[in-house]
């Protein structure tokens, strides 16, 4: 009897640490949606403001210093995450982000326009080429 006691709590203990992991993805995933939504869309989100510097008059390196740490967060979780997927998929992101901000180090408005369009080219890439296990489509 107590053997079958041992063998069913560590079958347990195995599936609920197994749940605890898929729940864990599960957040991240959220967390990395989340943060996509925040830095993508709406007018005042890094992305719309990027996009307004770059394609109109530009504005002053201080405001774009701001605009740009914007993309940290989303930058980071993608780096970070533990989902092969996503992180996997994550490469042109994060290159366009390191890029822009190194431009913006420069002060090179060339490079922040060349970065952008590599960061729009990544959204592209992941969203209407399949992206995450070829599950994205919008």
């Amino acid at each position: 009897m107590k053997s079958w006691f041992f063998a069913t709590s560590t079958t347990l203990v195995v599936c609920g640490v197994v749940g605890l992991a898929a729940y864990a993805d599960h957040d991240e995933d959220d967390r990395v949606e989340e943060l996509m939504e925040r830095t993508h869309e709406g007018r005042r989100s890094p992305y719309a403001q990027l996009r307004q510097i770059v394609e109109g008059p530009g504005a002053a390196w201080p405001v774009i210093e701001q605009v740009v740490l914007g993309f940290e967060p989303m930058r980071r979780a993608l780096v970070e995450s533990k989902n092969d997927d996503i992180k996997g998929s994550a490469d042109g992101y994060v290159d366009a982000v390191d890029a822009i901000a190194a431009a913006v180090k420069r002060r090179d408005a060339a490079g922040v326009r060349s970065g952008f369009d590599s960061l729009k080219q990544s959204c592209a890439d992941c969203h209407y080429d399949g992206g995450i296990g070829g599950e994205l489509d919008d």
